[in-house]
């Protein structure tokens, strides 16, 4: 990815489609939409750092000199103060039709137009929507060498993130800039044994891991990190009374960095690191299903649809159910916890991919909030009901066999007992 060079400020724009991404993370989480509704001056603080090294390289500040919010204020005026005494300029956009329908996206595509003409030059445009039909503005924007970054919650067209110079993850939004404004949650059980590794030692161990990550060019492989951590901590074989160096990860404060659990598992900047990537899981997929892999890498890359093996989703939706029937759903700890399995699975899966399928049962017609006892078969089928909506929204004319070469992919028949 190209860097800017030759100043200290990026002027940005930030322009907030909140009907649309409201919405969409209530469908979600109520907890984690009331926080994106009701503390605004969080999350653009959050955005005012987001991936400011890896877009611009070191010295380089994101300054968000306009703030336009677009509200129906017929359905949320509860939330218009918030957004005021944020310094958001707030334009209502109530319905005008019998649908709905209101004229927040002709305001949003104007106002962007008319800074393009700004006496400021606005180096970001910064644009909070998943609705597609920004994408020939995304494109103009381009072409005027102005840089669109946008975020969207849940399924996005393929289209629409390509005419972005950078899309921000839903989930690194939601956790970062979101998730610590949820309502605490109970403490968890005792854990069997008291780990030994006290405050002191446990900084310790986060200063050198966070050392590792910063001098590493790539993210680091979790073999690797736990052969300098054994060399330079000496945290035992038990990892500090932890048990497992993954644990031990997660009760440091590392400040920023990912987990990926792209095997054998990695830790990473966003910010420095480009995302590992599956090769070697693809590879496999190749390798097993060669007749199933073409089809299913057509489909990947025009809906995103995770790339994973027949067995590794029978395996997802499988601990999916588990997950949701003992702890019930609520949208980020069930991703994490789910993330978590599969790690302890030894699948490779992220949580990126976790994210997506609990999307899509969701978009499928089977909120997993709203269950008594959730069934399997039925998980399946609301998954595959949104793949099939996917590749209709993608223009993917599927032909019968292709259909059924989608069904044995995403909804094996051993998987529903069949």
């Amino acid at each position: 990815m190209g860097r800017f060079a030759g100043f200290d400020e990026v002027y940005a724009a930030l322009y907030v489609d909140f009907d649309n991404i409201y919405s969409r993370l209530r469908e979600q989480d109520e907890d984690v939409a009331r926080a994106f509704a009701t503390n605004p001056q969080r999350w653009v603080k959050w955005i005012e750092g987001h991936a400011l090294r890896m877009l611009y390289g070191d010295g380089v500040r994101r300054r968000i000199l306009k703030r336009i919010c677009y509200m129906n204020p017929q359905c949320f005026h509860e939330f218009r103060p918030f957004f005021i005494r944020a310094a958001f300029q707030v334009v209502d956009c109530p319905p005008l039709t019998n649908q709905g329908k209101t004229s927040a996206d002709i305001h949003l595509v104007m106002d962007c137009m008319d800074a393009l003409n700004h006496s400021t030059r606005f180096d970001e445009f910064i644009i909070l929507s998943g609705d597609a039909d920004f994408t020939p503005l995304l494109i103009r924007l381009q072409e005027h060498a102005r840089r669109p970054l946008v975020l969207s919650v849940g399924y996005t067209s393929p289209a629409y993130t390509a005419a972005a110079s950078w899309r921000i993850r839903e989930d690194w939004f939601v956790q970062q800039a979101l998730e610590d404004e949820r309502p605490a949650e109970p403490a968890p059980a005792p854990a069997p044994y008291a780990p030994r590794g006290n405050g002191e030692r446990l900084a310790r161990v986060a200063e050198v891991v966070r050392r590792t990550v910063a001098d590493a060019p790539a993210p680091v492989g979790v073999a690797s990190l736990a052969q300098i951590l054994q060399r330079e901590v000496d945290p035992g074989a038990d990892w500090f009374g932890y048990g497992r160096l993954r644990d031990l990860l997660d009760a440091l404060d590392l400040k920023g960095l990912e987990f990926s659990a792209v095997p054998p598992g990695y830790l990473y900047d966003p910010e420095r690191h480009e995302q590992p990537e599956e090769r070697d899981a693809h590879d496999d997929f190749r390798s097993r299903y060669p007749d199933l892999y073409d089809f299913a890498l057509k489909v990947h890359r025009l809906t995103d649809m995770p790339l994973l093996r027949p067995d590794h989703f029978r395996q997802l939706l499988g601990i999916i159910v588990e997950e949701v029937n003992a702890n019930g759903f609520f949208m980020t700890t069930t991703s994490r916890n789910v993330r978590d399995r599969c790690v302890e699975a030894g699948l490779p899966i992220a949580r990126g991919h976790v994210n997506f399928v609990l999307v899509g049962i969701a978009r499928g017609g089977y909120p997993l909030n709203e269950q008594d006892g959730v069934n399997l078969r039925e998980v399946g089928k609301a998954f595959l009901r949104n793949a099939y909506d996917l590749c209709r929204m993608s223009q993917i004319d599927l032909t019968k066999a292709e259909q059924q070469m989608l069904m044995v992919w995403i909804l094996p028949k051993e998987s529903m007992g069949d």
